[in-house]
């Protein structure tokens, strides 16, 4: 019985182990590019540039928001989705923990979390792309 017990207590740990270094993964290289071009437009709130690397409809959680940004909305969001161009949200965007996402969008596999302000990204065409945003503070 106390062997059973060891034998079980290992298996889990080394589970656990497995499971612990997959989730601390690096970002893929071409996510890692992106991101920092993106933060690049975001900081010179270059609109048609950080809509080049957006995917429409942009899905969107925030309070007294539509569910989704169309292209066509989106110079009107982008004050309230980058704070202007803020130069601490780009900075986060470059070098913020880019994470694997625990969230309800679909295909949007990594996220930065910039002060409650989550940036998802996805692949799509294998091509990296922000994909969603979440305000987590409302």
């Amino acid at each position: 019985m106390m062997l059973r017990q060891i034998i079980l207590t290992v298996s889990f740990g080394c589970v656990v182990a497995v499971a612990s270094v997959s989730a601390a993964a690096p970002a893929p290289a071409g996510l890692e590019a992106m991101r920092k071009a993106f933060s690049a437009a975001v900081a010179k709130q270059d609109v048609k540039a950080t809509a080049a690397m957006t995917q429409f409809p942009l899905a969107f959680s925030g309070y007294e928001h539509p569910d989704q940004v169309t292209a066509e909305q989106f110079a009107d969001e982008f004050d309230g989705l980058f704070f202007g161009g803020d130069a601490k949200l780009a900075d986060c965007l470059a070098t913020g923990k880019l994470e694997a996402a625990q969230t309800d969008f679909p295909d949007s596999p990594w996220v930065i979390d910039c002060d409650g302000n989550e940036y998802y990204f996805g692949e799509r065409k294998g091509k990296w792309m922000f994909t969603a945003y979440e305000n987590v503070n409302e």
